[in-house]
């Protein structure tokens, strides 16, 4: 019975924790499934403690056998295997945690751009993101032929993800080059890049870093297949889902070719200027509705030839297409970034798509952590329980070993006739055993 109940404390401990990260590291691993053993790492971890709980309570169960009747040993069994359940959960994370260990290696992995608290209090939205920005990034690349569908469909693309060699190789190729010729260039003569970040990034601000002289590298070269155009200009007759047109496929000798990066494409997505108050009065709004819809060709001429003259090398080296939305009343100016047309986000989400098995290992430790927190409080009670057991079993009437602490010196055994002294002399080298 005893053996059974032991059985059973063991089983609500460690294994039971186990189960418990395993359940809830399912949808991380699922997002990350691309990315081999990266996302399984906490679920290691969890299972790597389980063994060597396993291997502790196995140790101290055959010793605490073995020394049955020496009540103090039988105690230090209990409290090894009591003191290695707490270090194997609540501990280890004490160790990482209180020193901020595992904090500042996920600051300095993404570079202040990912904290620490953004896993601890939602890890599955985490795994959301960073899985989406892969879906994301092979929508795009297939949409430019950098992902040839003559290969693959745009399902099995998304599907094989990381795990496929052309994206892992592309991901790094067209990483490289705008880390090299886009976010170096910006950070190389001063800390021109926070600009782009919290609403900073004004008009004047723009031009400026626009026409600001940069070094670029022209040997490191990017892989784009087909130019992938914004729709210049939106109306409500043609809806709000053509935000690209066809691609525009290139020759094959022109497939790798050196590509600068502006301010925008460092920032990602889009810039609005609201039109509205210009467009106030009835004359000048009916000349913008003339321009948005019935002259809708030459006014994208108009600012394809805008976006010609930017690109200029002498001028910002990249292009910068600017359109007009005029969906739903409401007229925007949108100055839009290459950057999803060559199949990229914007840095800070290049940067992390770049290291994103290594993110998703991150990951993947917070709910390993997590359990072996709320967990092993359980643990730890169920050794005890363990313990109590082994120490009634084997430990003796404490009256029976009142001796036992001089059990490691070599005296005399006293006994009154040499059947007796032997019985008493073996006794006593089993229980130092």
């Amino acid at each position: 019975m005893k053996k059974v109940l032991k059985t059973l404390l063991y089983i609500i401990g460690f294994p039971a924790l186990l189960a418990l990260v395993v359940y809830n590291s399912l949808y991380v691993i699922e997002e990350g499934s691309t990315y081999g053993f990266w996302p399984f790492i906490g679920t290691i971890i969890a299972a790597v403690c389980l063994l060597v709980y396993t291997i502790v309570f196995i140790v101290t169960g055959k010793n605490s056998k073995k020394n049955r009747g020496n009540r103090k040993k039988v105690m230090k069994s209990v409290a090894t295997l009591v003191i290695i359940a707490f270090v194997l959960t609540a501990g280890i994370w004490l160790v990482i945690d209180i020193p901020m260990v595992l904090p500042d290696i996920l600051n300095t992995a993404t570079s202040g751009t990912l904290g620490f608290d953004d896993g601890r209090e939602d890890y599955n939205s985490l795994a959301t993101v960073h899985g989406k920005l892969l879906d994301d990034w092979i929508g795009w690349n297939v949409d430019n032929g950098n992902l040839s569908e003559d290969l693959h469909s745009r399902e099995e693309w998304i599907e094989l993800g990381y795990s496929a060699p052309e994206v892992k190789e592309l991901i790094a190729h067209n990483f490289k080059s705008m880390d090299q010729n886009g976010y170096v260039t910006f950070t190389s003569n001063g800390p021109w890049i926070n600009l782009a970040n919290d609403n900073r990034l004004t008009i004047p601000v723009l031009v400026h870093l626009l026409l600001n002289e940069r070094k670029f590298n022209e040997e490191i070269t990017f892989t784009l297949v087909a130019d992938v155009t914004p729709n210049l200009v939106k109306t409500d007759a043609e809806g709000d889902n053509m935000d690209y047109n066809d691609a525009v496929v290139r020759d094959e000798e022109d497939q790798e070719v050196a590509v600068h990066w502006t301010i925008l494409d460092m920032q990602g997505g889009s810039m609005t200027i609201n039109l509205d108050s210009l467009a106030a009065d009835p004359k000048v709004k009916g000349i913008v509705d003339l321009l948005a819809i019935t002259m809708q060709p030459i006014l994208e001429s108009i600012l394809t030839s805008v976006k010609d003259v930017i690109a200029d090398p002498n001028v910002a080296g990249s292009e910068i297409y600017i359109g007009l939305d005029a969906t739903e009343g409401h007229y925007d100016l949108v100055l839009t970034s290459a950057v999803q047309g060559r199949g990229m986000h914007g840095y800070q989400s290049s940067a992390w798509l770049n290291s994103n098995n290594l993110l998703f290992a991150v990951i993947s430790i917070f709910p390993a952590r997590q359990w072996l927190y709320i967990w092993g409080g359980i643990v730890i009670f169920a050794s005890l329980a363990v313990g109590a057991l082994r120490l009634k079993e084997f430990g003796g009437k404490k009256e029976e070993v009142e001796d036992d602490e001089d059990d490691d010196d070599d005296q005399p055994v006293v006994a009154k006739n040499p059947y007796e002294k032997a019985f008493l002399t073996a006794t006593r080298a089993r229980n130092k055993m």
